[in-house]
Parts: structure tokens; sequence; C-alpha cells
């Protein structure tokens, strides 16, 4: 496995806002190779560091609360808000940092509730698997049956401007589970074969749990 990357949305009345959370160096790969950026602010909330950059074309900043496994972020349109906003948005959260991952939830005061979530698997000269949460799973899934895997189904889908392409890297991969639902796009680099590639495609099983 090379990477994964996590993402989670709150909503309540008309506010809303997401966050995407990575491994330990997570913000500073996005400040050094996303987006240059420049460090404009550090503070503790509840005994954890948060680190505000902005980037140097100023389109865009973003926050990102340091835990001891993982990082927390958000990112903004401009200049970062004042600090007392930033402040007042990691302290809404209750965030519980663990070795296998990191459990965000809004606090019962603020109304908050988990609007979407989302999980990003990358793995290195096969391909990249797209978890949707269980509220959006329904959504990805094909009314016809799909060709059976190991753990459920899967459907084909050419991306668009590639019909009539036989290239697996021109397709997205729905994989259909009884606890869960991915995209998956397979890799076009030349280290494995197209037969490795829809092997593992076939192995790949999704099953979402409580945190």
């Amino acid at each position: 496995m090379s990477s994964v990357a996590t993402a989670v949305r709150f909503a309540g009345g008309s506010y809303g806002t997401g966050f995407q959370i990575g491994p330990r160096g997570y913000h500073d790969f996005a400040r050094a190779h996303v987006a240059p950026a420049t460090t404009t602010d550090r503070f503790l909330v509840h005994g954890r560091e948060v680190v505000v950059a902005e980037a140097h074309d100023g389109e865009s900043s973003w926050a990102t609360l340091v835990g001891t496994y993982h990082e927390l972020m958000t990112v903004y349109a401009g200049p970062a808000p004042r600090r007392d906003r930033v402040f007042a948005l990691f302290n809404s959260l209750r965030v519980d940092d663990r070795v296998g991952g990191m459990v965000v939830r809004p606090r019962s005061a603020t109304l908050l509730e988990s609007m979407s979530e989302h999980v990003v698997v990358v793995v290195r000269d096969f391909g990249s698997v797209s978890v949707p949460g269980p509220r959006q799973a329904r959504d990805h899934v094909p009314a016809h049956a799909g060709a059976p895997t190991r753990h459920g189904e899967v459907w084909k889908v050419a991306l668009p401007g590639a019909r009539g392409s036989t290239a697996l890297s021109d397709h997205t991969f729905v994989v259909g589970c009884a606890a869960g639902v991915a995209e998956v796009h397979l890799s076009g680099t030349p280290h494995r074969t197209d037969r490795e590639r829809l092997d593992w495609l076939a192995g790949i099983g999704v099953a979402w749990e409580p945190a």
C-alpha cells in the first residue's frame, strides 16, 4: 500500500465544512508539493497543535490539527480566517487519534451531523480504491447484475471520451460488496500486467464498520 487518505463532511442548518485525514506529514506534504505555502500561525486546541498555512498565490489556505499518528486538515478559499474562527472550528470536534486511524465527530452542543465520509487507498502499480460512506454507497451501484468477484460483484464503466477503449486505465470499476462499495481505477504503469491488476481487483473486499 502506498497511501491512505480520508474525508468527512459535517453540516448543520446553513453551515457545512469538510475535512481530510492523512498520516503524519500530510500538512507539510501539501505545503511543499500541492500548493507551495508559508506557515502563518500555530496554536493549541485541546492540547493538540493546529498549524495554519497560506498558499503563495493567495488562492487557498489550510489549517491542520496534528495528532499523534494522523493529521486533520480543512481547506479555505483565499486567506485563512482569523485565529478565533479556526480555533472554534477545531474546538467543535471530538478527535480520537489511534494507530489504525483517526475518528472525528462533532461535539453534541454544535448540532452538526456527519453528512458524508470517503476513504481513498492508493496501491503502488495496481491502482486506487475510492470508498464512499454507507450513506452514499447505494448511489454507486448499477441496477443490473455485475460479474462475480471473491467478495461481491464488479461493474466496468468507460470513462468519458474512452468508449471503445480496451485499456484498463480508461475505465472505472465499481466493486459492490455486502457491506460497502468502491470505485477502483487501475494503474497504467508497466510494472504489473493487466492480469495481475484484474486479479487484485477481484480480491478487493469493502466493509464499513462502526467506529
